[in-house]
C-alpha cells in the first residue's frame, strides 16, 4: 500500500488552503496529485475544506465536462 492511502490529509490541507482564492483546482488534477479517487477528493473538499476550515468552496463543470473547485473569497 502506498503513503497517499494512509487518510493523512493534513499537508494536502496545508497546500490548498496556501492557494489564492481565485485558483481553480480540478478534480482530475486532484486525483493524479494525491493518488485519490474522486469520492475522497470530493470529501476532502467538503469537509476538511468546507466543514472543517469554514471554507466556501465553488464547484463547477467546464465546458469540457471537467469538474472544477475554487475557494471563494
Amino acid at each position: 500500500m502506498s503513503d497517499h492511502t494512509t487518510g493523512d490529509m493534513g499537508g494536502s490541507r496545508r497546500n490548498v488552503s496556501a492557494h489564492p482564492s481565485p485558483q481553480v483546482h480540478l478534480l482530475v488534477d486532484s486525483m493524479s496529485a494525491t493518488g485519490w479517487q474522486a469520492h475522497s477528493v470530493r470529501g476532502f473538499i467538503s469537509g476538511s475544506l468546507g466543514k472543517k476550515m469554514g471554507l466556501t468552496v465553488d464547484s463547477f463543470k467546464r465546458e469540457d465536462g471537467e469538474r472544477g473547485y475554487r475557494i471563494a473569497k
